[in-house]
């Protein structure tokens, strides 16, 4: 499988054209801030869903749902992580970016994703462009698989409330400091599925054990809750299959589910014919 490879700066990264431009290795320094390609991989005997089907690491993008869904707007039946990982991508380096675009056809929309480097910045660059006749109601959501046991340190927005998606209640968990103490103390063999609600800032910051920091910073605005996967070695629960790993994903719904967040009435919604941009930044510090 073609693999593209760019040094940019500090930056090292891998991408995987077919393999929905799967971002397979991005290092910053020689900080690996991805998780890698298991050594090994088999299809987990019980069904953990469609996405369980392919090695899970590295970064890819959910469009337009997560949890697989009905879609709003024609009624079709949306992939477990949305359409675009299951597609091969056109892929270019020009300059200090890496250039990602893709044809989706359900729904009908051109995707484009640019990574831009400068010094010790990483911003995202997003694009939806509508082909098709009639307005898209949509998810977007980051899926960086980090490497947990490398991750010391957790800064987090405040929020309005702290949601287990996993077992669908609302924690007690009051203050940003709270939710950063009760990620850390998760036992070997546990994961959970945070979602922080209404939150007041666009801001994650990210402590690694060699001093690295990574800040992330997003428009609270357009992304109002702050989804947190916290796997450690719990999923998925079969011998030889538990990973350990982390996101912080910018949601601009309410949770995972497009059909959930388009009830809920939180979604972005771009016009036919026309394009909807966004960004996310990543930067790195020698302190957070």
């Amino acid at each position: 499988m073609k693999i593209i490879e760019a040094n940019i700066g500090n930056w090292y990264l891998q991408c995987i054209p077919k393999d929905g431009a799967r971002i397979s290795v991005l290092r910053y320094e020689g900080q690996d801030l991805l998780t890698a390609n298991p050594p090994s991989f088999k299809v987990p005997d019980k069904i953990h869903g469609e996405y369980e089907s392919r090695p899970v690491y590295g970064y890819d993008d959910c469009f337009p749902t997560v949890d697989p869904c009905i879609y709003p707007d024609n009624q079709q039946e949306g992939r477990d992580h949305g359409e675009l990982c299951w597609l091969e991508w056109d892929v270019q380096v020009e300059g200090n970016k890496l250039i990602c675009s893709v044809d989706c056809l359900h729904p009908n929309v051109t995707f484009s994703r640019i990574l831009d480097f400068a010094g010790n910045k990483l911003s995202w660059f997003f694009q939806i462009e509508n082909t098709s006749a009639t307005k898209l109601d949509f998810l977007h959501v980051m899926h960086p698989l980090l490497p947990l046991g490398q991750i010391r340190s957790i800064e987090l927005p405040g929020y309005s409330s702290c949601f287990d998606e996993i077992n669908l209640h609302e924690l007690p968990l009051k203050f940003p400091l709270q939710v950063s103490g009760h990620l850390i103390e998760v036992e070997s063999g546990f994961y959970e599925m945070l979602l922080l609600k209404n939150i007041d800032a666009g801001s994650v910051k990210l402590g690694f054990q060699n001093n690295t920091n990574l800040r992330i910073s997003f428009d609270n605005k357009l992304f109002p809750t702050l989804g947190i996967w916290w796997n450690n070695a719990g999923y998925p629960d079969e011998a030889g299959l538990r990973r350990t790993e982390c996101a912080f994903e910018p949601i601009p719904g309410t949770c995972s589910n497009l059909s959930k967040s388009f009830n809920d009435g939180s979604y972005l919604s771009v016009e036919p014919g026309k394009t909807l941009t966004w960004i996310i930044e990543w930067e790195i510090h020698d302190n957070c």
